[in-house]
């Protein structure tokens, strides 16, 4: 800006003074005037509060909550699908994406493969990212509540992860919750519960864990109980990234006169935010012509004919079946770096 005229750099400053204090206010009173649980509430001691507890003396609480007019499962089951490798964050993707380069990318139907019983389990990874800064699912009790954790002093088992701090601390605690309060008219409670230790505890400390949980954290929580009331409210609507796409890949801005979908003009094609992934496998679409293959022996071609003729295996797939996933044999092959011999064949 050394080339502009010192009165136009002043008016820049100023502006951008002015802006900033506009941006600060206006986080401030989104995090702390409004959506915070109430002081009783917050002051509650919660089932997973030990978690902080049983290592740190100096854990603090911020709670974030919001009346739902759902019963407390359709509330509970929202989070039961959250992580980066799941359906998102339920907040606001754009801020997650663009600030904090986390990459979450929300979808908001139910989705079959998220609300098995095993599908969130003790011990997973409640993804953040896909480079390893990790929170673990702690507490899992269905219908009731759920709690991620991550503490320096017990970091994730699994390998690729580590349990994050902020520049200045030795040790950090973090433990994020969802508990669900059904009312007696039918509606929810909802807590969105964050407790925090960590060491050393200093006034640097201090201010980066307000801003964490109260201030920027305190935004994003709020966000995400106004989406997850929206989406459980059923007033969410698809976003209009998804509704150009069907329109410029499903022909309906071109007047093709082809359907965008088999659900077209219909609330199951308009209101759906995005498509029910393993629906299909009731009655998958090629069974119009034909089954779906699952086995094949005539693959791969063995013959004269065949363009590896002279370099296939044709014994490979001889007693041969799909072998059971196994975390052993990957840390093997992760460590040794070679793979079994005849993996998958009868007796190995």
């Amino acid at each position: 800006m050394s080339f502009l005229p010192s009165s136009t750099r002043g008016r820049l400053l100023a502006l951008g003074g002015v802006g900033a204090l506009g941006i600060f206010g206006t986080m401030y009173s989104f995090s702390q005037l409004s959506g915070k649980a109430t002081e009783e509430e917050n002051n509650w001691v919660y089932p997973s509060d030990d978690l902080i507890d049983e290592n740190y003396d100096n854990g603090i609480s911020s709670t974030y909550a919001i009346d739902i007019d759902a019963p407390a499962y359709a509330v509970w089951r929202v989070f039961k699908q959250i992580g980066a490798e799941k359906t998102g964050s339920f907040s606001s993707e754009f801020l997650e994406r663009t600030f904090a380069r986390l990459p979450f990318f929300n979808s908001y139907e139910m989705q079959e493969e998220w609300q098995q019983p095993d599908s969130l389990m003790p011990g997973d990874i409640a993804a953040f990212d896909f480079h390893g800064m990790s929170i673990k699912w702690t507490d899992v009790v269905p219908g009731k509540y759920l709690t991620q954790w991550v503490d320096t002093k017990n970091p994730p088992a699994a390998p690729g992860s580590y349990a994050f701090r902020f520049p200045g601390m030795k040790h950090y605690a973090a433990a994020w919750c969802f508990y669900v309060v059904p009312l007696k008219d039918g509606r929810t409670r909802l807590l969105n519960h964050w407790r925090v230790g960590y060491e050393p505890d200093n006034f640097w400390t201090r201010t980066i864990n307000w801003i964490n949980i109260e201030f920027v954290g305190g935004c994003m929580a709020h966000l995400q109980n106004l989406y997850v009331k929206r989406l459980c409210e059923f007033r969410k609507k698809p976003q209009k990234s998804g509704k150009f796409m069907r329109g410029v890949l499903g022909g309906r801005f071109f007047n093709s006169g082809t359907p965008a979908g088999r659900w077209d003009g219909t609330p199951l094609f308009e209101e759906t935010e995005t498509q029910w992934m393993r629906y299909g496998r009731q009655k998958p679409a090629v069974t119009a012509f034909r089954q779906p293959v699952t086995d094949n022996p005539e693959w791969p071609p063995t013959g004269p004919e065949s363009p590896w003729a002279d370099v296939v295996d044709d014994q490979y797939f001889e007693g041969w079946t799909e072998p059971k996933f196994s975390w052993e044999e990957q840390i093997r092959q992760k460590m040794e770096k070679t793979y079994l011999p005849n993996w998958g064949k009868e007796g190995n």
